[in-house]
């Protein structure tokens, strides 16, 4: 562990204060350094006539704004209003109190020699966590600008209260051929216990620039002159590479050089490679394999430091930033410099009684509740504790403490009968008192999918727990009840699912129901050693096979592709995730079948079936190489046809989304009649691959870890190390680990270390990566989810090295 961190972490009492924020290696740090060329102010003011008359900016929404004579704007509003706006819906569900708006229409100019946008803003915010203003440019030009999902051309920006913020908006990639209105917007998200009554901020020296260089945003082809690397590090045992474009190098040979005594440790010839996404240069260092701290160089460019080493040495310092990001997240709990003890006028009723439902973690940046978001982050939480307590007993012990936090949420949310509380779309700070206009009532369910699930989860934790510690008991006896609930009301409904598309599990298919089934019930086989469960697991996974391409389609290599999933039997559409993402139930449902029942007459068949899989993960690299990013999977031209499906996996789509849905696959690789690989996911409003990655990366590591298979292990490490840094904008994507890490949408709580956001998206139809600086909902939203699946792979990882050095 970097001393630096050590330090913070004791600062913090472990974790109960959050770490430190550190913007001296932020993107926006970077970005100050770059020469202006040219600058033209926007809309001047030039007479205290034309302030007096106020003929340039308009008001909209609610709140009040003002031209002062000093040329500044001033927006200003109370923190919240006694009534939800008339647009609402009538229980404030994913509401605010409003907003408040300045806009300033513009005559079609053209702004392309420009490539940011810059302004100074003051927030007087008396005790707000996260003071924010919301810049908004409209295009009218040949790209229309918001697209029709009204989420491009917003950008949010975190601020500091009470001072000067300098902020620039690059808008390199950005259609602004004939921009039409630029409007400042803040929301009134209420307030906690520290929060003011009152809220306004100036804004002052909007100006466009032009900048001698901008940064990468949109294509795989990174920066010239650039180094992209694992900016974390790498694990000594598997393959270490990094990348650069062709242009502009004058040498033939990289050096790694040790950051300790600036001595070069290894030489290497540099490869060019040209692949299905374009050439690059290769620096292939994986034969190195010495623990320390490094840095690559070539010619006079050269990267930051890293790590190379074992699990632990390369990855620990992420899982503290992780557990500090889920901290800052706890719902109902204050958490130091981020909220009070929030949402206790959140009920969830049934049957005559009532709860509170708040506890676990917020599920985003916007404060909204998911069930079944906090009990999957519970479980990575005592999955990740059980493999580091022989390591790091500091560590184990605040995992314990926050995954027992979470796991009191599981518990008590249940009514006990099977209904269960299960989400809120809560995006405001209400205030505590039940009984008024803004208390939000949660959504109640007995839904045999989400009792299956949490059976699973709470037999994990109940297999993972010490046998000391006094939660195990109960951990046993929920496990056993949600089983048995869910068996009940499965044999009345089957595979109907509860229609609330706000639901995070509301995508689920047939398969992933029989996966989440089967994995449950072999869990509750080695949990009890009872039989019926036993035969439960074998005569659901038989079902679930039925679900597996196993007969291989046709490639125009002349290959056959085997091993992914359709949503179910019929084996016409197959399994996508688009923005939550649960693949790795499937290869959890097999391989834990196959360690319980491993003298089955059925285990070569699983075996089978696990090696397809696994070989289909393989298969994808090829798409995305030479990044670490696993491309999204395999689609069927007709899918978009079976309506049904496609609604439940596409959500807030018009009729357009079945055109585009074809323009999209036309954007990826045909590999077959009528047969395509997407590197992305087709996709609509909800954008963002990290939950996608880390969910496929934990497949890799588990079929990896039980096949012993190095390429698959690679695999799991590769999403790792796109998340932070491997990637063609050279950016970390969690904030504070690595160099370069932008701000996020994380509008309600601010910046937190750890944090990590929904994921890269795609411009339009496109299938390539695209990450402005633009920060918005959804593909910027901070996710608590994404932390609990980066510490999912990485207790695989530190469970196979566990193993190593106790033989």
């Amino acid at each position: 562990m970097k001393s630096e961190l050590l330090t913070q972490i004791q600062q913090s009492g472990y974790i109960h204060r959050p770490l430190q924020i550190n913007t001296k290696d932020s993107f926006e740090t970077s970005n100050e350094q770059v020469e202006i060329l040219k600058q033209k102010q926007l809309f001047p003011i030039n007479s205290e006539e034309e302030v007096t008359k106020n003929v340039s900016w308009q008001h909209r929404h609610q709140g009040a704004s003002e031209l002062l004579v000093s040329g500044e704007i001033q927006l200003s509003s109370p923190t919240r209003l006694p009534q939800w706006p008339p647009d609402a819906p009538e229980d404030g569900d994913y509401s605010n109190f409003g907003q408040v708006s300045v806009y300033r229409e513009v005559q079609l100019e053209d702004w392309q020699d420009y490539n940011q946008v810059s302004f100074e803003i003051y927030p007087n915010c008396p005790g707000a966590v996260n003071p924010h203003i919301i810049v908004g440019l409209k295009n009218d030009g040949v790209i229309k600008v918001p697209d029709i999902y009204d989420r491009e051309g917003y950008h949010v920006a975190n601020l500091e209260n009470n001072s000067w913020n300098s902020c620039s908006l690059e808008i390199t990639d950005l259609p602004r051929d004939a921009i039409s209105e630029l409007s400042f917007t803040y929301l009134m998200n209420g307030r906690d216990r520290g929060t003011g009554l009152e809220q306004s901020y100036l804004i002052r020296k909007i100006t466009l620039e032009k900048t001698a260089s901008s940064n990468v945003s949109k294509g795989w082809m990174p920066k010239s002159e650039s180094i992209i690397y694992s900016h974390t590090g790498y694990q000594k045992n598997l393959v270490k590479t990094a990348l650069m474009q062709t242009k502009n190098v004058p040498v033939t040979n990289f050096e790694l050089v040790s950051a300790k005594d600036q001595e070069v440790v290894f030489i290497g010839k540099i490869q060019e490679k040209t692949t299905s996404i374009g050439s690059f240069l290769i620096l292939d260092f994986s034969q190195f394999a010495t623990d320390g701290e490094y840095y690559l160089r070539v010619g006079k460019v050269k990267t930051e430091t890293f790590t190379i080493g074992n699990v632990s040495q390369v990855w620990q310092d992420s899982i503290w930033k992780s557990l500090n990001f889920i901290f800052c997240e706890r719902c109902g709990c204050p958490v130091p410099d981020k909220h009070g003890s929030c949402h206790g006028d959140i009920l969830a009723t049934h049957n005559g009684e009532s709860l509170v439902f708040n506890g676990g973690w917020h599920d985003a940046g916007d404060v909204s509740q998911q069930m079944i978001q906090t009990a999957e982050v519970t479980q990575s939480l005592f999955e990740m504790a059980a493999v580091v307590e022989h390591l790091d007993q500091q560590l184990y012990l605040r995992l314990m403490e926050e995954a027992e936090w979470g796991f009191d949420f599981i518990l008590k949310t249940r009514f006990g009968d099977g209904y269960r509380a299960t989400s809120v779309g809560i995006t405001i700070w209400s205030d505590g008192l039940i009984g008024n206009m803004d208390d939000m009532i949660a959504r109640v369910h007995n839904n045999a999918y989400e009792n299956y699930l949490c059976s699973g989860i709470e037999a994990k934790i109940a297999l993972l727990l010490p046998n000391e510690n006094r939660l195990k008991s109960q951990a046993i006896a929920v496990a056993v009840a949600d089983y048995r609930f869910a068996e009940e009301e499965f044999a009345t409904v089957g595979f109907v699912h509860e229609p609330v598309f706000w639901e995070h599990t509301y995508s689920t298919s047939k398969s992933l129901f029989l996966a989440t089934m089967s994995w449950s019930s072999s869990l509750l086989f080695k949990l009890t050693g009872e039989e019926y469960y036993a035969e439960k697991a074998r005569n659901y996974m038989d079902e679930m096979l039925e679900c597996q391409e196993n007969k291989g389609l046709q490639l125009h290599n002349g290959e056959l592709l085997k091993g992914f999933f359709y949503r179910d039997e019929g084996h016409q559409v197959v399994q996508h995730f688009n923005h939550q993402a649960r693949e790795h139930l499937y290869s959890d449902a097999l391989v834990t079948l196959a360690k319980t029942q491993s003298e089955h007459p059925d285990y070569q068949k699983w075996q089978q079936s696990i090696r397809e899989y696994g070989d289909y993960l393989i298969y994808l690299m090829d798409f995305t190489a030479p990044y670490p990013m696993i491309a999204s999977g395999v689609y069927l031209k007709d899918e978009a046809l079976e309506l049904e499906s496609f609604h439940k996996q596409h959500l807030l789509v018009g009729d357009e989304a079945q055109e585009d849905y074809l323009k999209q696959l036309e954007q990826g690789e045909e590999v077959g009649v009528n047969l395509y690989v997407k590197r992305f996911p087709v996709w609509f409003s909800f954008r963002g691959n990290n939950a996608i990655l880390l969910s496929m990366g934990k497949v890799a590591a588990t079929l990896g870890a039980y096949l012993s298979d190095e390429d698959l292990l690679t695999i799991a490490e590769n999403q790792l190390q796109w998340v932070v840094g491997k990637n063609p904008f050279n950016q970390s994507l969690m904030y504070g680990e690595g160099y370069r890490y932008a701000q996020q949408y994380s509008v309600l709580t601010g910046e937190m270390v750890g944090e990590m956001p929904v994921g890269v998206q795609t411009f339009g139809n496109e299938d390539a990566p695209y990450w402005p600086q633009l920060n918005n909902a959804t593909y910027k939203e901070v996710w608590v989810g994404t932390a609990g699946k980066w510490l999912a792979i990485l207790a695989e990882f530190y469970e196979l090295e566990k193993g190593r050095t106790t033989k």
